[in-house]
Parts: C-alpha cells; sequence; structure tokens
C-alpha cells in the first residue's frame, strides 16, 4: 500500500492472549438497538482479524446524548443507503461523544469507507466534523477500549496498523483535530494496560 505524507501509521505489537479484557470500558449499541434498517450486505472481510484500522469522521454534526448519537446514525444509513446506493451504513462501527460505540457492517463484513481498504480494514467513524476541534475525552476513551476489546476476541489482528483516512483517501477527513500525538497517546495506554496485564501473570 501506498500512503500519503501525513499521519505516521503506528503499529500495536503485543499477542493476542495478552490484551486485557475491555467489555466493561465501553458499550457497544447493535443495530437493533439504534434503530437501523435491515441490511443487504454479503461481502466479507478478506482476513479475519482485520489488518488495518482506519479512523474517519463522518463530516456531519457531532452528538454527545444518547438519543442524538442514535438519531445521527439513522440519518447517516439513511443516507448511504437511499442516496449512494450502498448495502448499509458505509462504516464498521462509529463512536459518538456519548461514549458509545454504534455498530454498523461489524467486525466480519466489507465496508464502504475507503478505496482499497475496505476489505481489510475496520472502519471507525467519529460522528461528527472535526476540523475545529478534536472528539471529547469520551470518545477517544470508547476508541481506546473498542480496539483493545477487538484483539481481545480475535477480530483485529494484535499487530493491526492504524491510520487516518487522509493518509490513503483525497480527503480531509478525520480532520485536523485528530493529530499524531493523540493517536499516539491511545496506543501508549493500550499497550500499558497489557504490560500490567503480563506482570500480574
Amino acid at each position: 500500500k501506498h500512503l500519503k505524507n501525513g499521519w505516521r501509521i503506528w503499529v500495536y505489537l503485543t499477542s493476542h492472549s495478552s490484551v486485557s479484557p475491555a467489555t466493561g470500558c465501553f458499550r457497544l449499541i447493535t443495530p437493533s438497538k439504534w434503530g437501523a434498517k435491515v441490511a443487504n450486505c454479503s461481502q466479507p472481510l478478506r482476513d479475519v482479524p482485520a489488518e488495518y484500522v482506519v479512523i474517519i469522521h463522518t463530516a456531519g454534526s457531532p452528538c454527545q446524548t444518547h438519543r442524538d448519537c442514535h438519531n445521527e446514525v439513522k440519518m447517516i444509513q439513511d443516507y448511504h443507503m437511499n442516496l449512494k446506493g450502498w448495502c448499509d451504513i458505509a462504516y464498521s462501527f462509529l463512536i459518538g461523544e456519548d461514549g458509545y460505540v454504534y455498530e454498523g457492517r461489524g467486525w466480519r463484513n466489507e465496508g464502504a469507507h475507503t478505496y482499497g481498504y475496505n476489505d481489510l480494514s475496520l472502519g471507525i467513524a467519529f460522528i461528527g466534523t472535526f476540523v475545529e476541534r478534536s472528539p471529547e475525552d469520551k470518545a477517544w476513551k470508547a476508541l481506546r477500549c473498542f480496539l483493545d476489546f477487538s484483539v481481545k476476541i480475535g477480530y483485529l489482528s494484535p499487530e493491526f496498523i492504524m491510520l487516518a483516512h487522509k493518509d490513503v483517501s483525497d480527503t480531509v477527513s478525520p480532520g485536523e483535530f485528530i493529530p499524531e500525538p493523540r493517536v499516539e497517546r491511545e496506543l501508549y495506554f493500550i499497550r500499558k494496560r497489557t504490560q500490567e496485564h503480563l506482570n500480574c501473570k
């Protein structure tokens, strides 16, 4: 893969057995819970566990309450299915500033978010437009816990590569206010918990 200049690629190196549980760290809202339409997607990811994580922003309105985030995710799905003609919402998962993770196409299905990476990656979108500010801390915590959990349950490679949407597409997503240092810090916390878990054995 050829990446544009921009974010550096961060590689998360650990072992599957060493990742600590994260089920109490975030809440996953399934499609039935946020009111999704019935999807008709059948193309699986090429590899499970996924090799890449692509961080995106939805370029719409942000949401800070559960009700607003539910509604925003439903509107995004309507746009992608009715106007774009796609089989479902484009993203694998979405994260609101309410601190919840909203399941889109999930861990196993190919997305429609990043050309050349749809069959290789989990596309995780912060709900909102982040060209003037960064997502709130609750959203970052949810991302961190979700990545930890995804490795733990075997849907994300322990050596996954996390990159920005704009590194591989002609876009400003996920915005200038989701900077490299913040990404580095989030991965640092994952690695730190992993080491603490090993030390307890």
